[in-house]
């Protein structure tokens, strides 16, 4: 099942959910083996790019989460180890394909950048393209832009795809995980992100704004994966209004939809200023 949620493409998202499953209900061994002959069936019939996919987005999620939960026992140091293990695993299979080299992996990936980037700019007109392109310049500076934002986008792929199989692990609850843990069943409306995140957060912010060569760049990759957790703590805020609300069922996506798609901004400041001004105990009193 998880072979098949991966090669649907519209479900991909929930290929490590099958593997979790199993390996709370049947134990770590049967969870790598599930793990394993899954890889085998995207290996034959999606091919090796598809496979080296599915090792570190599912195989790698799914075994480092589950093996998160067993050593740490809190959802939150789980999912670190996880995304630590697909960062591992990531950086692994890069080096042995382009013979230990990263910087050879850094090139490729600027010259499948560039063609993207060319191609988009021949096919999709000019007013439907994301940024503004006037002349080569443009064009160049948005391939440069796009290179130096590779590594958060990447991060962030991979933190939204954890957070969505704790989501969906903890709700589904094989095993009695919960219990286990002494988790409430409303855990993700009451979390918040550690404050010791706030700091990087607000030095990185500072970088930006300043502007200091080779910094910059790596103040603006940190900043973007904090601002990511900060939406998720969004995320948990959101879920709270809507219990307290009565919002269920479609409108309750629908609310989420919106906010993600067109209020980011609010999500953001709700999960980062949520640390001064804790909103849901606020509302609770009134």
């Amino acid at each position: 099942m998880s072979a098949v949620f991966f090669l649907s493409v519209f479900f991909a998202v929930f290929a490590p959910i099958p593997i979790l499953i199993h390996s709370f209900r049947r134990g770590r061994s049967w969870a790598w083996l599930a793990a394993l002959t899954n890889g085998a069936l995207v290996l034959a019939f999606g091919g090796v790019a598809s496979f080296a996919i599915y090792a570190v987005f599912v195989m790698a999620l799914a075994l480092g989460l589950a093996e998160g939960f067993r050593l740490f026992r809190t959802p939150e140091r789980a999912a670190v180890f996880a995304w630590t293990t697909m960062a591992v695993i990531g950086l692994g299979w890069a080096m042995v394909h382009f013979h230990f080299s990263p910087m050879q992996a850094w090139n490729e990936a600027g010259r499948e950048i560039s063609a993207a980037v060319d191609s988009l700019v021949q096919t999709v007109p000019q007013d439907r393209l994301p940024v503004q392109v006037n002349g080569p310049e443009d064009i160049a500076e948005w391939k440069q832009s796009l290179l130096v934002e590779l590594p958060s986008a990447i991060a962030i792929l991979s933190l939204v795809a954890v957070w969505a199989s704790t989501v969906v692990l903890l709700r589904l609850n094989p095993g009695r995980i919960r219990e286990k843990m002494g988790l409430r069943p409303d855990f993700f409306q009451t979390w918040k992100a550690p404050e010791v995140l706030v700091w990087p957060t607000i030095i990185s912010g500072f970088f930006l704004l300043v502007g200091v060569k080779y910094v910059s760049p790596v103040a603006l990759n940190l900043f973007k994966v904090l601002m990511t957790i900060y939406a998720l703590q969004g995320l948990s805020i959101l879920a709270f209004f809507f219990d307290l609300w009565g919002v269920r069922g479609l409108f309750r996506t629908a609310g989420y939809v919106l906010v993600g798609s067109v209020m980011t901004p609010l999500l953001l400041s709700l999960g980062f200023f949520d640390l001064w001004f804790d909103f849901r105990s606020k509302f609770r009193q009134t």
